[in-house]
């Protein structure tokens, strides 16, 4: 009995192991950064009404549902959506709030799970004429 209990610790452990050791090695093979043209929008006005919630008009209260924290996006030109992520967990809302309504060029790594799409931001800037 003691065997069989040592033989099955054995295996969970080893499992385990491998387990960790291959999710250390996806997060270090992060993408190239990318650079995208689009703009910066609050995501709930988007999803509700996206015919009116975008440009300057919308901006201000973009920047408002994106200070409460709701999610941040980026529309491409081609109407491509990517959820902006900050590094390390931190939000990007103070980062890209002076670029709500505006076009801009964003950098960062590009990432998709299950068809959703983000952007972990390395920098934004506006778009230079």
């Amino acid at each position: 009995m003691k065997r069989m209990l040592f033989v099955l610790m054995a295996v969970v452990l080893a499992t385990s192991a491998i387990a960790l050791a291959g999710d250390d090695a996806a997060k270090k093979e992060k993408a190239a950064p990318t650079t995208l043209t689009g703009e910066v929008l609050d995501l709930y006005c988007y999803m509700g009404h996206p015919e009116s919630a975008t440009g300057a008009e919308h901006a201000k209260c973009a920047t408002a549902c994106i200070s409460k924290g709701l999610p941040i996006g980026f529309l491409t030109a081609d109407g491509t959506i990517y959820l902006i992520i900050g590094k390390d967990h931190a939000s990007a809302s103070t980062d890209v709030a002076a670029f709500v309504g505006k076009k801009s060029t964003i950098t960062g790594h590009v990432t998709e799970q299950k068809g959703m799409k983000a952007i972990e931001l390395v920098s934004i800037a506006d778009v230079k004429s």
